[in-house]
Formats: C-alpha cells, sequence, structure tokens
C-alpha cells in the first residue's frame, strides 16, 4: 500500500475512534444516572400503583351502590304479578 494513503487513514481511525469512546463513555454514564434514579422512580411506581388501587376500590364501591339503586328501581317499575 501507498504510504501516503496510509497517512490519510490514521486521523480518520483515531478519529473515528475517540468518537466511539467518547459514545461510550456517555451511554455508560446515562446508564449509570438510570441506575441511581431507578430506585427513586421505582418507589414513586409503586406510590402511584397504590393511589389507583385506591381510586379503584372507591369507583367499585360506587358502582355496587348505583347497581343496588337500579336494581330498586327496576323492582318499583314493574308492574305486579298477577297470580292466575
Amino acid at each position: 500500500m501507498d504510504p501516503a494513503i496510509i497517512g490519510v487513514f490514521i486521523p480518520i481511525v483515531a478519529l473515528s475512534g475517540a468518537t466511539i469512546l467518547i459514545g461510550m463513555k456517555m451511554r455508560y454514564s446515562h446508564m449509570e444516572n438510570r441506575r441511581v434514579e431507578g430506585g427513586q422512580e421505582a418507589e414513586h411506581l409503586a406510590d402511584g400503583v397504590d393511589n389507583l388501587r385506591a381510586e379503584v376500590d372507591l369507583l367499585r364501591d360506587e358502582f355496587h351502590k348505583l347497581d343496588e339503586r337500579m336494581d330498586f328501581t327496576e323492582r318499583l317499575l314493574d308492574p305486579p304479578k298477577t297470580e292466575e
């Protein structure tokens, strides 16, 4: 190979290697930050799930109350049954 061509590729390879190393370092630091924040996020998510469960329980209670009211209203509106 021609030494001039090799001389052109040396800076390209060096810059590419440096770019890859910088990218890996940024990726690692980002992953480390996510790992540290992950514990806090998990606690926050657990609190959110507990709140949602409480809301669902309230909605179930309301649904059952409305179901009972609807049954009562249907019984009131049904015509009396006559025995034949």
